[in-house]
């Protein structure tokens, strides 16, 4: 049996030497190996193959240490942050750094930012610090502007909270959400807004556009227009929230029995896409819909649930077919015949399939973005999808003899 592992930093100085003597090979891809005399007296001991861009050597009375904190969402550094010695930090999502930082940053051991970092220029400039890894985008804004949402809502009350010659700045876009905003009054405080896209509604083009930096997107609003940020379905509370005249930021998804709803809409814009069902196309078709993309969908749609057990009822009471997506476990039962779910399903963006081995090739074919696909426990099958599965069912092309690790950070 043998192991490898990948990562961006690879800290052995808790090694246990019982917990990888069944392996024959032990393969370590990383960029920083941190190691002290203990563990390399272990690792010396057993079949490692390390290849590493640096190797850092920390004395025993170190390796008590703590290891990196891992934040999911957003973490945030600023003037009173208080970084401990040595402490790393993995984020996953949205990394924010207030201005005058400089010298907090250089504190940390390793920052890892898988997602997006937010910062003012005068941090941009300094960046890549040593130790700052990041996997995404690094937006930089003006020191002297104060930070936003990422998707900010410019209502009627703004213009009069606003202070005298402020900027502000939204990574990702503003959107102007009342008719009644005072566009008139912003421009006498002189008001400035930097961001890559603006949604303004066609009254406010003349007294607005001059406030937004120059390289913003510009969407032009209808007045009759109730903006919707967000992911929405169609069913009656959208009509009641939103009115007759919708213009969708996001996704919109129309299912079979809103058919009758979407006839009482007089106009329809989604800057994103639409989902919809396929009884329902020719009335979209009518209202002469604006979107950017058009996604057809036959049948009943399954989502966004952890585990799904799809029987056979299921798909003989569906013959206008299921669609299954973004759910992590989806089990069918033995007694569904390959042609049939071949015939009546498709699954989409799952983590684990699991199947018996007579309908395998039949979910091969009707599957899209599945991390699995085979026999096994889910307990099985989780632990397989982050060491890697040695058996023939589900390996995902890896060599069957061999487990495998994928990870920002690692410790032995």
């Amino acid at each position: 049996m043998k192991l490898k592992i990948n990562c961006d930093k690879c800290d052995a100085r808790k090694i246990v030497e019982e917990n990888y003597t069944q392996y024959d090979e032990i393969v370590i891809n990383t960029d920083e190996l941190v190691v002290d005399s203990r563990s390399k007296a272990v690792l010396n001991r057993l079949p490692f193959n390390i290849s590493a861009d640096y190797v850092r050597s920390r004395d025993d009375e170190e390796s008590q240490k703590p290891s990196a904190r891992t934040v999911n969402g957003i973490y945030e550094i600023n003037e009173s942050s208080i970084v401990e010695d040595d402490q790393s930090i993995v984020v996953n999502g949205v990394l924010k750094i207030a201005p005058k930082t400089e010298e907090i940053l250089r504190k940390y051991e390793s920052i890892v930012v898988n997602g997006l970092i937010l910062c003012p220029k005068s941090v941009a400039s300094i960046l890549p610090l040593p130790g700052l890894s990041i996997n995404g985008l690094i937006k930089a804004y003006p020191d002297e502007y104060t930070l936003l949402d990422n998707n900010f809502k410019l209502d009627k009350y703004f213009p009069m909270r606003a202070t005298n010659g402020s900027g502000y700045f939204a990574a990702s876009y503003i959107y102007d959400a009342d008719i009644e905003t005072n566009f008139s009054m912003l421009a006498e405080k002189n008001i400035k807004f930097h961001t890559d896209k603006i949604y303004i509604r066609k009254s406010h083009l003349e007294a607005g556009l001059s406030l937004f930096n120059i390289e913003a997107e510009i969407n032009e609003v209808p007045d009759i227009c109730t903006i919707v940020q967000g992911n929405v379905v169609l069913d009656e509370s959208f009509i009641t929230a939103y009115g007759t005249n919708p213009y969708v930021i996001g996704n919109l998804d129309i299912p079979k029995e809103s058919k009758e709803i979407l006839n009482s809409l007089e106009s329809l814009t989604v800057d994103g896409t639409i989902k919809v069902d396929n009884h329902c196309v020719e009335a979209l078709n009518s209202l002469n819909a604006s979107y950017k993309e058009l996604v057809v969908v036959k049948g009943v749609v399954l989502q966004d649930r952890p585990i799904i057990n799809i029987s056979r009822d299921i798909l003989e009471d569906n013959a206008d077919g299921v669609t299954i997506q973004d759910c992590a476990v989806v089990k069918f039962e033995s007694n569904i015949e390959p042609e049939l779910i071949r015939e009546r399903v498709k699954i989409k963006d799952c983590a684990k399939v699991d199947c018996s081995s007579e309908q395998k090739s039949a979910v091969d074919s009707v599957s899209t973005d599945v991390a699995m696909v085979g026999t096994g426990s889910i307990l099985s099958g989780i632990f397989n999808s982050i060491f890697g599965d040695s058996s023939s069912d589900g390996n995902n092309g890896h060599n069957s003899d061999t487990k495998y690790v994928n990870a920002d950070y690692y410790e032995l």
